[in-house]
């Protein structure tokens, strides 16, 4: 009887232990079937960062080079009514150096 009993205990024993087992190996299985999944996930969402900041960095780029070219067409602006003021007073102005309504000097 004791020796059934021993028999019975070992099979028991091995049943678990081998049930332990099968269920060690399908969570390491669906852990890894996850991390796997996050990887994918957290590659695929840094291609997408990337692409959105190279078209963020170009974007700038054109709102920088617009802003330039209108900042230089601002300054030939200027500098053409400058020059256009200068010539106005030229040879208008009194003795004194003044123009008649006061408002350059030669």
């Amino acid at each position: 009887m004791k020796l059934i009993k021993v028999i019975f205990a070992m099979a028991v024993i091995s049943m678990i232990t081998f049930s332990c087992n099968e269920t060690k190996k399908g969570v390491q299985k669906d852990v890894q079937d996850a991390v796997e999944a996050s990887e994918e996930a957290i590659s695929e969402a840094v291609d997408v960062a990337a692409d959105a900041t190279n078209d963020a960095v170009e974007a700038a780029g054109e709102v920088i080079d617009s802003v330039k070219a209108d900042a230089e067409k601002a300054v030939d602006s200027a500098k053409v009514m400058a020059d256009s003021a200068v010539k106005k007073c030229e040879g208008k102005c009194s003795e004194d150096g003044k123009s008649c309504d006061g408002s350059c000097k030669a």
